[in-house]
């Protein structure tokens, strides 16, 4: 049984029975944790506070491999951010840091805790600062499971009362994790303090639709917490007679009174449900948010050195809203350049096996090579590039593992762009992998847009130097070689931007296969539309230019990278090269493929076509996007740019449903 085919059992399992199977999970991980560090000789008492953020990845990985399977959009379970989430994460934060720091500020007024901070050092600030920060990435992550998935599972199937208590009571329990508490009857109190938070969280998030909000209020929470407890500000009075009540510890969260609160709080949000119900959850993800995430440069990984060229060509120019994404990138950067030094030093230089033609997979952004390439990754004879790889050229052979356990949750996604769904081990193009390893590559275009027309030089080899071609051709190879180092079979990879590279492909493999794939041309242009407004953003690291970027250039990259094609198709021998249409594969995908295979001599057998079938069964129910009819000038342009190849692939001019609905 393959994985997916597992997932998507368990993802029909009864949401109890999913939730009692994941905690077990995260129990086995923590139980096989304390042996190991019981045999490396650290002392337990340490141990389930120092583990807390690395169960907390891999409790998050689990919950997020439940949505991949799972058939319903992540938006069903509230993981969404509409319009307003700016709005509401302030406020939710105001919420939060405000009633922590007026309970401290309530405590200490009436002698429960005293002040104890001395002269805290800048140092101290600066790390408590820093700390309390951290607090909105925990929040998220924690309530993307509880007050996400878990919450919005149950709520499915269940009252209100059992999709908040049960996700509440799990939180609970890993809150537990982030303090010295024993695990006995001394950490019931906290427990009891916990489970109230979560319990009102997931009432607000019902309320509410969607996580901003609740976000908000638990990472203000966590943030005056943290701060507080960095600087050492309040410490416990026990000598009086409130302490117990109000702060026992120098902990709020054990306290009666702070338990009264909530539940306070807890009972006004169930009324308001209950007045006006659940609230419909948001589908969105608004396009500011993408702007500030932090965790999506698709060069992260990519070793300090290969950053300077395109640093430096960008004279460093990082705009404000994308200084905590550069920030971040430069931490992974940095900490894949001293994990994959050992591979790039000792293993590169052994790799000199020659590798097997490869199938290329040909056709300009947004035409279905995605489709394609899934589909022929499913084939045992082909090995496909997985995420884990092209996002880590570097490095994935050796030390690539630990990074797929930290980064690994945060490809457990479904693509901005159109909701395909992607995992650390779903296929992917190739191109990735090379911008990581060569500044020669355009999606170094994405990351610093207003260097576009540098970039796009590399998508046309006769464009480039000679010194610039080797080096591409070098790291091209390199990757392909680390591919096939264990498994020796044929690549099939898929880059749009090698439509316009097939001759020196041929150059460099001379029994390569092409795929070209192509669609109505109207399609493609008001689909890359949508893709640089949902799917671009998240990689740059500046804005771009109106007058001078991918937008702009689409349509002159697209004819010159068809024309680039056809002219070294004509040099090919019979049965290198065939083409699909779109809407034919889309159609009939197994047909399609058991054509292509037959045009190209490739063996289509059993194993595969079997695979085939399964897998189209199980994306049968995906939904395409939806888009507006284009405007008429704007069909002119395109028509104008792309004439002969509307009447080459056989397409009438006006579109058809190219302008409702294109993926």
């Amino acid at each position: 049984m393959t994985h997916r085919s597992l997932l998507a059992r368990v993802t029909a399992w009864p949401p109890l029975l999913r939730i009692a199977v994941w905690a077990a999970a995260i129990v086995a991980a923590a139980f096989v944790a304390m042996v190991a560090v019981y045999l490396l000789g650290i002392p337990p008492a340490d141990f389930l506070h120092r583990a807390r953020n690395t169960l907390l990845l891999l409790a998050l990985g689990g919950v997020l491999l439940l949505m991949l399977a799972d058939p319903r959009p992540a938006s069903d379970y509230g993981v969404a951010v509409g319009p307003h989430w700016r709005r509401q994460v302030l406020l939710g934060f105001s919420i939060g840091a405000g009633f922590f720091a007026g309970y401290h500020l309530l405590a200490w007024w009436t002698g429960a805790i005293v002040v104890t901070a001395g002269d805290v050092s800048p140092y101290a600030w600066f790390s408590a600062l820093f700390s309390g920060l951290i607090a909105f990435p925990l929040a998220g992550a924690e309530l993307v499971m509880f007050g996400g998935y878990f919450l919005g599972s149950l709520r499915q199937r269940h009252s209100r009362i059992v999709s908040v208590a049960v996700p509440a009571a799990a939180f609970s329990i890993l809150g537990l994790l982030d303090s010295t508490t024993q695990w006995n009857l001394q950490a019931v109190p906290l427990a009891v303090g916990t489970f109230l938070v979560a319990a009102l969280l997931g009432l607000v998030r019902l309320r509410t639709g969607s996580l901003p909000l609740p976000v908000g209020i638990l990472a203000g929470a966590i943030f005056v917490r943290r701060l507080f407890r960095r600087t050492a500000l309040f410490g416990a009075q026990a000598t009086s007679p409130l302490a117990d009540w109000l702060a026992p510890q120098g902990d709020p969260r054990q306290a009666p009174v702070f338990w009264i609160a909530l539940a306070a709080a807890a009972v006004v949000v169930w009324v308001v449900l209950r007045k006006y119900g659940d609230a419909a959850p948001d589908s969105s993800i608004d396009a500011s948010f993408k702007r500030i995430f932090p965790f999506s440069s698709p060069q992260a990984l990519a070793p300090l050195d290969r950053w300077i060229v395109p640093l430096v060509h960008a004279r460093c120019r990082i705009d404000p809203p994308y200084v905590f994404r550069f920030l971040s990138t430069l931490v992974g950067s940095a900490l894949n350049t001293v994990l994959s030094l050992p591979e790039r030093l000792l293993v590169h230089p052994l790799l000199r096996h020659r590798v097997p033609d490869p199938v290329f997979i040909v056709g300009v952004h947004r035409s279905g090579t995605t489709h394609l390439h899934n589909l022929l990754a499913l084939d045992p004879n082909l090995v496909a590039p997985k995420n884990y790889q092209v996002f880590n050229p570097h490095g994935f052979l050796t030390t690539g593992w630990l990074l797929t356990m930290l980064f690994g949750p945060l490809l457990t996604l479904r693509r901005p762009i159109d909701a395909v769904k992607m995992h650390a081990f779903s296929a992917q193009e190739e191109e990735f992998a090379i911008a990581g390893l060569c500044a020669q590559n355009p999606y170094w275009g994405f990351v610093f847009p207003r260097n576009v027309a540098h970039y796009d030089r590399f998508i046309f080899p006769e464009r480039m130097t000679p010194p610039e071609r080797l080096n591409w051709k070098r790291a091209y190879l390199l990757f392909l070689r680390k591919l096939t180092c264990f498994a020796r079979r044929r690549p099939v990879l898929k880059s749009p931007y090698n439509t316009a590279r097939v001759a020196v492909l041929r150059e460099m493999f001379s029994r390569a296969k092409f795929i070209h794939i192509y669609r109505h041309p109207h399609a493609v242009y008001v689909s890359n539309m949508h893709m640089c407004r949902e799917g671009n953003v998240l990689f740059q690291l500046h804005d771009p230019d109106e007058g001078d970027s991918f937008q702009t250039r689409l349509l002159d990259n697209y004819r010159d990278q068809e024309d680039s094609f056809y002219a070294a198709a004509a040099t090919l021998p019979q049965g290198a090269m065939a083409e699909v249409r779109f809407e034919d594969l889309e159609r009939d995908p197994v047909g399609e493929v058991r054509r292509l295979y037959a045009q190209l001599g490739l063996d289509f057998n059993p194993a595969f076509a079997e695979r085939l079938t399964r897998y189209v069964e199980s994306v049968a129910g995906y939904k395409k996007n939806r888009f507006r009819p284009l405007p008429e000038d704007v069909r002119q342009k395109i028509d104008a740019a792309m004439g002969p190849y509307l009447a080459r692939w056989g397409y009438a001019s006006t579109g058809a449903e190219t302008g409702r609905r294109a993926a």
